[in-house]
């Protein structure tokens, strides 16, 4: 059911990534669970786990601000934080549901922003992720094409589930 895409441009010193998969569930049934914690590391586990650090617990829901993370990778090797900065887009509507200006000491610019688009009752769902990490650019954005890759296809069988976690 998925139908996924990758491009890749340099962008500003950075680099660019966009991912799309089309999910068997409409735009009002997707976006109110993609702003819960549970989601996130739901469809990023086993590769990368999400750890409060600041507030200390993750709330229910998130909601637009700042929450500091620790990252694991595979669960068990800390690879650092990460600053998840929630932002409304300007003249964001139905469309774009998440817009994350995100960083960490090793990767300036995380910024990764969620497209949602009805198609004939299913959401074309795709990631666009900008990452500057200096001379780490092309690392962290393999590392992103992955984790993308990897995350889609996760979110495709918990929506195809019935959101059962």
């Amino acid at each position: 059911m998925a139908s996924r895409n990758a491009r890749d441009l340099h962008y500003g010193g950075g680099m660019r990534l966009a991912r799309t998969s089309l999910l068997p569930c409409s735009m009002a049934r997707l976006a109110p669970e993609l702003a819960k914690p549970m989601l996130l590391n739901w469809v990023s586990w086993p590769m990368l786990h999400f750890v409060a650090v600041d507030p200390p617990a993750l709330p229910e829901r998130f909601a637009t601000g700042r929450y500091r993370v620790r990252l694991m990778l595979g669960m068990v090797l800390p690879i650092g934080e990460h600053t998840l900065d929630l932002q409304t887009a300007p003249g964001s509507g139905p469309g774009r549901v998440w817009h994350d200006a995100g960083h960490s000491d090793l990767i300036k610019v995380w910024d990764h922003q969620i497209r949602l688009e009805d198609y004939f009752g299913m959401t074309r769902y795709t990631d666009v992720v900008e990452v500057h990490a200096g001379p780490l650019t092309a690392l962290a954005w393999l590392f992103a094409y992955a984790f993308y890759t990897h995350r889609q296809r996760r979110l495709n069988r918990l929506v195809a589930s019935g959101f059962a976690y």
